[in-house]
């Protein structure tokens, strides 16, 4: 029997960096477009040299923003990864799409070479909050290009949406979510605007340049979210996202339930064979690799680490908690050979307490409240700032 495998491909490359983007993007001109696809395609056949015995269940192209490659540039990666790797036959493959840079032809080549979901970033109905957020386009050109994907015979799309942006009311949001709904999307991922350090809106925050919504607009805000999806047929299954019944995205549960994935391209992070890395993210030394070389480990992959005993049960909680099922007790004791009672016990009982988490049965999960302050909840489960517990002794099981 096969193991099972997830690929991540990443494609840095964005017409223009959004004011509240940290990810590892840039602009750059399409020679380096063909330069970089190239070298990524040497990457995945060396890579798929290690993966004999391995079937892949799901393909994430993201980014950046991969629609602003040209299509053929697509086609050759997806050709090559069906050429290299075992895919499994009803594999989800998905890519991630800016509605400014995808022309319905794009659609029509993301078809024929076997991606199947699409993940449109629109981020807002309103206008003015595109302009603010940096987006290159406008609502209307959204539409469009959702029109041309349904056209195209997509029938998996979820829509990227970003709320508590600066100037935003409750008014707005709820416009901009009926507004997506009323498309009936299979999937809409609602993500809460973060402010990173090294952004434009982190220098604007700095200088009190930007205008967010109050905490009273925030709770107005997710309060609407959560009934509104759920009575319009969403079911919410992670922090951030909800779907039509099956159709949650199979690629991002596999990172939340730690199913090993392959991450190829400038910056991608894997996690194979029981050890977590990281490619290189300096462009210049990613396009001069030489995938012969006998070095070629040490060059291609940074910050290489296998998982102590606490940083594995630390990952089991935080990324099991983000799922609305959240984590087993049992699944923790048949891992760890303990009890998460006697690791997590204290923080446990005090947010079961607070009426953050719930215990039904033998699963530990968030309550919707406790989703809302989620970043606070998952940071109190990290052992590694416990003075060093070590192992766990056996009259402690």
């Amino acid at each position: 029997m096969m193991t099972g495998l997830e690929l991540y491909i990443h494609i840095p490359f964005c017409a223009k960096k959004c004011n509240y983007c940290d990810f590892l993007s840039f602009r750059t001109i399409p020679s380096v477009h063909t330069a970089y696809i190239r070298k990524l395609k040497e990457e995945i056949a060396y890579c798929a040299a290690k993966c004999e015995g391995r079937s892949v269940s799901s393909i994430y192209i993201g980014g950046g923003t991969p629609s602003v490659l040209e299509a053929e540039l697509i086609e050759s990666v997806m050709n090559m990864l069906f050429e290299r790797f075992c895919v499994e036959e009803d594999a989800e493959i998905s890519i991630e799409c800016n509605p400014g840079s995808t022309l319905r032809h794009k659609f029509a080549a993301y078809k024929r070479c076997g991606i199947n979901r699409l993940s449109i970033g629109l981020q807002s109905a309103n206008n003015d909050e595109l302009r603010t957020l940096g987006r290159i386009h406008s609502f209307e050109e959204f539409l469009k290009c959702y029109q041309g994907a349904r056209m195209e015979g997509f029938n998996n799309i979820n829509v990227d949406l970003i709320n508590c942006i600066p100037g935003q009311t409750a008014s707005t949001w709820k416009k901009t979510l009926k507004n997506i709904v009323m498309l009936k999307p299979e999937h809409i991922s609602v993500y809460n605007l973060i402010i990173e350090p090294g952004t434009p809106f982190f220098r604007m925050n700095e200088d009190g340049l930007l205008e967010l919504p109050d905490e009273e607009t925030d709770e107005e805000i997710d309060e609407f979210t959560r009934s509104y999806l759920k009575q319009t047929g969403y079911e919410r299954y992670e922090i951030s996202n909800w779907s039509k019944p099956s159709y949650e995205c199979r690629h991002n549960i596999g990172y939340w339930t730690e199913r090993e994935y392959l991450g190829m391209g400038l910056g991608a992070a894997s996690f194979f064979d029981g050890m977590r890395f990281s490619d290189t993210s300096d462009l210049q030394r990613y396009l001069e690799l030489d995938f012969s070389d006998p070095d070629i480990e040490k060059k291609l992959h940074i910050e290489k680490k296998e998982l102590s005993r606490e940083e594995e049960m630390e990952e089991f909680m935080f990324l099991g908690l983000r799922m609305t099922r959240g984590i087993s007790a049992t699944d923790f004791l048949v891992r760890f050979k303990v009890k998460v009672e006697s690791v997590y016990g204290d923080k446990l009982k005090k947010f079961t307490d607070l009426k953050l988490m719930e215990k039904e049965g033998y699963r530990y999960r968030l309550t919707e409240r406790g989703m809302d302050v989620s970043n606070v909840i998952m940071s109190e489960f990290l052992l590694s700032e416990e003075n060093d517990k070590g192992e766990i002794s056996e009259d402690e099981k």
